[in-house]
């Protein structure tokens, strides 16, 4: 099955569950919701290799889907997000990624040599990076004692994501560390970063983001080595998937093997620039958000960003129902005044719709 086919089974399996898994989060029996939620992560694992959690709020539900920071199971949770059935939409709250200050979060302690820590124990220092539109972190906690490196840095990222979420995490934490000591310097109690980071965004006016799979890179290559070739000819990229990016230019795909595992597929839809100016860059960056609106809403593929090249653009793609996906390139060249041609992030070979 591809991803569209999985995600629509898991809702399906959701809608089945769903009256008892509330009965269960009503009366608070844990039994029953640990039997329910196994069920749906057996499902769920099969198609990101993750998790998800379920939840109580005070007037409502809610499932959030947990991707680790992966971006292929984030690109899988924007889609099991937008295809959400509406009959639970009034009573359920659905996260595609982890969320600030959620009911887990605020529950969290933790667990040391029989001491228990809360996010009232975690001062994170900051300093404000203006150019990054980001802040460099130390965290610091009584706790870190005890704890070698490698552990200490996994708690304090832990918790950081747990406190502000994923999505802020990734796009407004430029840099983060532990430190052992308290020292003076900007700083706030984790409890309270979550608001006080609102406000820096908020007062600096930086970029807002729905969800990471909007969180774009940009890189810039070196123009002395481009070749006038497909993938070859690119100066600059832009990407919500860095990894994949990173990967493709070291002819390396373990990320989109992953995804082609899970039922879906990287690729690239690329043309001929048609003016040789700046005019090319807003045709492409018009077709990246032509295909969202087309193929995403009906679960079909989500652009993760393109390229300029010297002689090529390219709008990439990630693929979540490659047989719609076909058909509907097909229909869009029809309507357009360039040849769109497709590949696969991992295939030499070229598909011309």
């Amino acid at each position: 099955m591809n991803i569209k086919q999985q995600v629509q089974r898991f809702w399906r399996i959701f809608l089945e569950e769903r009256s008892n898994l509330e009965r269960a989060l009503d009366h608070n029996d844990e039994a029953e919701i640990t039997e329910i939620t196994k069920i749906l992560n057996t499902y769920f694992e099969e198609f990101s290799n993750s998790q998800l959690d379920i939840a109580k709020e005070e007037d409502s539900y809610e499932i959030t889907f947990l991707s680790g920071q992966d971006k292929n199971v984030q690109l899988i949770g924007v889609l099991l997000k937008q295809l959400a059935p509406e009959a639970i939409l009034d009573t359920w709250i659905v996260n595609s990624y982890l969320p600030p200050l959620s009911t887990k979060a605020l529950h969290t302690i933790l667990r040391v040599q029989d001491k228990e820590y809360t996010a009232d124990d975690f001062m994170v220092y900051y300093e404000i990076d203006e150019n990054a539109k980001a802040l460099h972190c130390e965290v610091y906690c009584d706790a870190f004692e005890v704890m070698d490196e490698s552990k200490a840095n996994e708690v304090a990222v832990y918790m950081l994501q747990l406190f502000i979420g994923e999505c802020a995490l990734e796009a407004y934490i430029a840099s983060y560390e532990i430190v052992r000591e308290r020292h003076g310097g900007s700083q706030v109690v984790l409890s309270q970063f979550y608001e006080l980071l609102m406000e820096i965004i908020d007062e600096k006016e930086w970029p807002m983001y729905q969800d990471p799979t909007q969180i774009y890179r940009v890189y810039k290559l070196d123009e002395k080595k481009i070749k006038d070739e497909v993938r070859q000819d690119m100066k600059i990229i832009f990407t919500t998937h860095p990894v994949l990016i990173a990967e493709s230019l070291q002819d390396q795909y373990v990320t989109s093997h992953e995804f082609f595992d899970f039922g879906g597929e990287f690729g690239y839809v690329y043309y001929k620039n048609q003016n040789g100016n700046e005019s090319d860059a807003l045709f492409r960056q018009a077709l990246e958000k032509k295909f969202n609106e087309l193929l995403f809403e009906k679960g079909i593929a989500k652009s993760i960003g393109g390229a300029m090249g010297a002689t090529y653009a390219y709008v990439d793609l990630a693929i979540y129902d490659k047989e719609a996906f076909i058909k509907a390139l097909k229909n869009i060249n029809e309507h357009l005044s360039v040849k769109l041609e497709y590949r696969a992030f991992n295939d030499e070979t070229t598909e011309i719709a």
